[in-house]
This record gives structure tokens, C-alpha cells and sequence, in this order.
């Protein structure tokens, strides 16, 4: 998906003040700081003054949302995004991204005043995914595999109709990718074992269901490949969303 700007340059003096986006990151940092280089490269013809206010909050020592699914001891990774949330929306955002879709298993734990002004990456999928017209095979952590997030509720259920789920050993193998990529694997090296995997589930477009699979989608589009590996990115989704004022 190739983004650009749509809005007409404002004339000087007279530009609105776009809305503070705040987007809760470090989980991983690599993954939420493209999220922002993907708004800002798109905006680079625009004088800056017009393209969007974003305000990262990266706190990487979150603990590990697969572990804190898979014991059930939930409390710490609660506490530290309502920690986080509150601090954004105290710093002046409007509007909050949770830049980790693992971490969308605690939203619906969090008080209404904060989960109400979060952008949910789980609803832009399905909201996604109701007018794809083919299957998309689900690449998402473990942890959010095991926690039913893109396939719970009405929502999910309708969703899981257009989805493909990993069986257990590629599953394992793509988490243990997942991991690569935190710790600077080039997101390049991911295309080979897309181009290795879709086609063994008989489908030739995917839904990258954890952030740090949009630095993924980011290399596709820039190697021109969108064409071949099409793909279903809520943080693309959100990007163009924050550069066209629709968040």
C-alpha cells in the first residue's frame, strides 16, 4: 500500500492545528518508530507545518506480552499501559495508538476514560478485512494467536472467516522471526520466508497482526513488491488514517 498525502497544502497563516496523535511504543521500539517514519515520509513534499502532530512514548521495558498471556499474570502489563496512556493524554494527545497489537489484550481491561480515546489495531483489521475479497493468512505473535485477538467476538468471528491461521511449528518459527527483527534483523531477509510460506496455505496475501511486521511491509513496498506479497497493515491503515485527519 503506497501512501501519500492528500490534503492540499494550507495557505501560510491560515493552517489548521492537526489533533495530537499519541502513540504508545517501545513494544518493539524498532516497529513504533517506523510508524512514524511511514506518516512523515509520506508527508515530505508538505511543508511541515502541515503534516501531523505525533508524540511517541517508547517504553521498551513493558514486560514480554506472549509470556504475561501465557501465565495469565496480566496486572504488570495493564499497569504499564495505563501508565503510559495516562501520560500521553496528560502531555495533550486527543487520540492514542497502541503500537503492539499483543498489548490490545489488556484494553478491555483499562478504565472507559482511556480505552475510549484508543485507536484499537484489532478493529482496524476487522474493520479491514470486511471488504478484502480474499483469504488473508494471520501472521501475528504467539501470544496473540493463543488469545483469540483477531478471531474473538462477533467481530473476530466474522473476521476468521477471511483468515488463515499458521499451524503450531510455523507459528513458532515466525514468532522466533518476530524476535529477529526487535533485535535489527533486516526486515528483507522476511520476504524469502513469505514468499516460502503463503503459497503452502494456498493464499498469496497476509494480515501483519504484530508492528514489528510492518518494518515487513515497509521493505515490500520499497523493494516494489507490494504487487506480489499484498498485505493487510493496521499500522499502514493508521498512517494514512493520522495523514488524512480520519483518527
Amino acid at each position: 500500500m503506497t501512501l501519500t498525502a492528500t490534503a492540499p497544502p494550507a495557505a501560510p497563516g491560515d493552517r489548521p492545528e492537526h489533533p495530537l496523535i499519541g502513540v504508545l511504543g517501545g513494544m518493539g521500539p524498532l516497529a513504533s518508530t517506523e510508524l512514524l517514519r511511514t506518516v512523515y515520509r509520506a508527508c515530505r513534499l508538505q511543508p511541515e507545518q502541515d503534516t501531523p502532530r505525533l508524540l511517541l512514548w517508547s517504553d521498551p521495558a513493558v514486560v514480554d506480552r506472549t509470556e504475561a498471556i501465557g501465565s495469565g499474570e496480566l496486572d504488570a502489563l495493564r499497569r504499564a499501559v495505563e501508565t503510559s496512556l495516562r501520560g500521553l493524554l496528560a502531555a495533550g494527545a486527543e487520540r492514542t495508538v497502541i503500537a503492539c497489537i499483543t498489548a490490545h489484550h489488556v484494553l478491555g481491561d483499562l478504565p472507559a476514560e482511556l480505552a475510549e480515546r484508543c485507536v484499537s489495531l484489532v478493529d482496524v483489521v476487522h474493520e479491514e478485512l470486511a471488504a478484502a475479497t480474499e483469504p488473508h493468512l494471520l501472521l501475528c505473535s504467539s501470544g496473540t494467536a493463543r488469545a483469540g485477538l483477531l478471531t474473538s467476538g462477533p467481530a473476530g468471528a466474522r473476521a476468521a472467516e477471511r483468515l488463515v491461521a499458521l499451524h503450531p511449528a510455523d507459528q513458532d518459527a515466525l514468532h522466533e522471526r518476530i524476535h529477529r527483527l526487535k533485535r535489527g534483523e533486516d526486515p528483507a531477509r522476511t520476504i524469502d520466508f513469505l514468499r516460502e510460506t503463503l503459497p503452502r496455505y494456498g493464499v498469496r496475501a497476509f494480515v501483519a497482526a504484530c508492528t514489528e511486521l510492518h518494518l515487513v511491509t515497509r521493505a515490500i513496498e520499497d523493494s516494489g513488491l507490494g504487487g506480489e506479497l499484498p498485505s493487510l497493515d493496521p499500522l499502514t491503515v493508521v498512517a494514512r488514517r493520522i495523514m488524512n485527519g480520519e483518527l
